[in-house]
């Protein structure tokens, strides 16, 4: 086989692996996506939780003040019955002052009161608010999940057919040498080789001097990026 004949067979494994190579970088990425995503839903499930936990404490507040504010009615409810027991001015000058201080408590507390029921509604619009935004990013992170998960197992239909190319493509070449050192090249470096057109590696971007410029596009030899070590093809190979 003619040593440019070489090449195209070289060029041909070169972008199958490629192909291949993209396909794997989906098996990798999607686990990531996914767990990226995870992390953002417990991110949601967590100001909710924050939220409720609120409204829980607001709620415990309210509860707090409607007993005060009951105890507080009860006693006035007494010191008014104890009205009629009453037979001297000073008891009822006394009784007079503890009925004006409980009414005072009862409408300070029931201010707090109404504060706290103000302060529940927001705080219930908030966690209602959370919710919904928990339950719609969701149902996107489930559609999301469910595309990736299908390309997945599409790219790993795809990749057992692409594996197979690659062997066939490689059995063409009927060069163990070139072929083991191609595989060695792209297993330390990532790819195997590197086309150019002008005088710099496409890889590592590193200027090839002119007179291996000239050799390398006489295309009749393996020459090697003196800076990468990855082999040399020429981009305008017949």
């Amino acid at each position: 086989m003619e040593f440019p004949e070489k090449v195209k067979i070289l060029i041909e494994l070169y972008e199958k692996d490629k192909e291949i190579d993209e396909l794997k970088s989906l098996e990798r990425e999607v686990p990531k996506k996914i767990e990226e995503m995870d992390n953002e839903l417990k991110g949601y499930k967590e100001n909710l939780e924050k939220e409720e936990k609120k409204l829980a404490l607001i709620d415990t507040k309210r509860r707090e003040l409607e007993k005060i504010v009951e105890e507080y009615r009860l006693n006035l409810e007494n010191f008014n019955k104890r009205k009629k027991e009453i037979h001297t001015n000073e008891e009822f000058i006394l009784l007079k002052k503890e009925i004006e201080k409980t009414e005072e408590t009862i409408t300070q507390k029931e201010d707090e009161l109404l504060e706290v029921y103000f302060e529940k509604e927001d705080q219930k619009k908030k966690v209602d608010e959370a919710k919904k935004a928990l339950e719609e990013r969701k149902k996107e992170i489930e559609k999301v999940k469910e595309k990736l998960l299908q390309d997945l197992k599409s790219s790993r239909e795809e990749l057992v057919l692409k594996e197979d190319e690659r062997e066939r493509i490689a059995a063409r070449l009927q060069d163990e040498n070139l072929l083991r050192k191609y595989i060695r090249i792209k297993s330390s470096r990532g790819t195997g080789l590197a086309i150019i057109e002008n005088p710099e590696c496409t890889e590592c971007h590193s200027t090839i001097p002119p007179q291996l410029f000239v050799e390398i596009r006489k295309i009749d030899k393996i020459i090697s990026c003196p800076s990468c070590g990855r082999i040399l093809i020429y981009k305008w190979v017949d």
